[in-house]
């Protein structure tokens, strides 16, 4: 019995433990640092300007409005970060480029501990500054982590291991929200922010021993760019990525894929945004009930991933894997367009977050594993760092044009929620077929290009 349960949910093989605990880890602290960061960055945002309002032709935008004219800059930084992105893959091994980024948000992370706690000298544009850190961290990070996975996995591979993989990031998630949630009325913001060293040091330490471990196990290096290919076919690293999503189907399906997730996932963070600011007055009180929702998120993606997730992957595909999310969202906006509340928007945040960052993540990152390694981060990195953002940026649009239109009308945001997700499921429909026939060529062949 114990057998079974074992190879239908942990399906591991011997050798595969090392990479497969490896990989689990280095998600844990990537998703425990982003979850640290992420309800004191909206907690600061909304405090500031909930107090101090943004006057912009002719409007005055608070807390949540002020939070998504901040996803605005982030799409603008993030054109910036693809570009460095695309040009040092082109020229330095995968797991330095991560070792690199550790150190600059090491750095970052020192510089603002150093002032976080003193909001007037931190200013306007400190609070900006942070709230843009956190988000890039997201984008730099997660993008980086999952590119180096699908580096070292097949797609066969991706749907057995991938399950173990992502509960490091949910119990990272749950670890990071927690500690937030129990500890930031009591100690503040600064001791977080210095205590994120710790991790940075330990991501750049597992990236050098996996990458190490897995060039000895190959013969050759997984991760090592190959410059005379990359420099002769696209010398202009700000369009390479989108060059290669252009000229695919299937990562065009991706894009789509991700930007219609983007989209719905932002309009129901800035509903849940609204009833926090409306309904909770403290600053640190609204970091705590973030927290709380980001434990509540972790809990259900614990679940989902220790029972669900490579059960359902291993055992229906891709496709019925990535139905959970839009299936849940549906249901939720549903109920919240007639009920709204700020328990319910609570619930229908944490189950977006909850099956996302569980088992829709581990299979959306599955689809790039039977592709090219310039796919894999170039054309990714496009979607994941610019795309990804310019679908918030079309989700700011829709929140704050309809809030000015309708006031007090956030609830009627659900419509468009429902609507989006009609097309959501003719994307996923796409997307499993086409990632089974790729699959079936690259596990008995080299990985093809998309």
């Amino acid at each position: 019995m114990f057998s079974t349960l074992r190879e239908e949910f942990f399906d591991i093989r011997p050798s595969e433990i090392p990479k497969a605990v490896g990989l689990s880890v280095y998600f844990f602290l990537v998703i425990a640092v982003f979850w640290v960061l992420k309800p004191m960055k909206r907690g600061l945002i909304i405090g500031y300007f909930g107090e101090d309002p943004i006057q912009l032709l002719g409007y005055a935008f608070d807390g949540a409005q002020a939070e998504q004219l901040g996803k605005v800059l982030n799409m603008f930084v993030a054109f910036g970060v693809v570009v460095a992105f695309t040009w040092l893959v082109r020229r330095v091994a995968r797991h330095w480029v991560i070792i690199g980024f550790c150190a600059v948000f090491g750095a970052l992370f020192a510089f603002f501990a150093s002032f976080i706690g003193d909001i007037d000298l931190l200013g306007a544009p400190g609070v900006w500054s942070f709230y843009v850190l956190g988000d890039i961290w997201t984008t730099v990070m997660v993008a980086t982590f999952w590119a180096f996975a699908n580096d070292l996995n097949s797609g066969g591979e991706a749907e057995r291991l991938y399950g173990v993989v992502g509960l490091g990031g949910v119990i990272g998630g749950f670890v990071g929200a927690t500690v937030v949630s129990r500890y930031v009325q009591d100690v503040g913001r600064e001791p977080f922010l210095w205590s994120l060293l710790v991790p940075l040091a330990l991501i750049a330490g597992l990236v050098w021993y996996i990458h190490h471990r897995e060039k000895e196990q190959v013969g050759y290096d997984p991760c090592c760019p190959d410059d005379d290919i990359d420099e002769a076919k696209t010398p202009n690293a700000a369009l390479e990525g989108a060059k290669l999503v252009l000229s695919s189907r299937y990562l065009i399906g991706i894009a789509a894929l991700l930007g219609v997730y983007e989209i719905v996932s932002n309009i129901v963070d800035f509903q849940l945004g609204v009833y926090v600011e409306d309904n909770i007055d403290s600053n640190l009180a609204r970091d705590e009930f973030f927290g709380f929702v980001g434990q509540v998120t972790s809990a259900v993606s614990i679940g989902v991933q220790l029972f669900l997730t490579s059960f359902v992957m291993k055992r229906f595909g891709l496709r019925v894997a990535l139905l959970f999310l839009p299936i849940a969202l549906f249901a939720g906006s549903f109920g919240f367009l007639f009920a709204p509340s700020l328990l319910l928007v609570g619930f229908l945040s944490a189950s977006d977050n909850g099956l996302n960052y569980s088992i829709n993540q581990s299979a959306r990152e599955a689809l790039y594993t039977p592709t090219s390694k310039d796919v894999k981060y170039k054309a990714k990195a496009f979607i994941d760092m610019f795309l990804q953002r310019a679908a918030k940026v079309f989700a700011v649009a829709l929140n704050l044009g309809l809030d000015i239109l309708v006031a007090g009308g956030i609830r009627w945001l659900s419509v468009p929620v429902l609507l989006l997700i009609g097309a959501w499921t003719y994307v996923i429909r796409y997307l499993g077929h086409e990632f089974e026939n790729k699959k079936d060529e690259t596990d008995s062949a080299a990985p093809i290009e998309a």
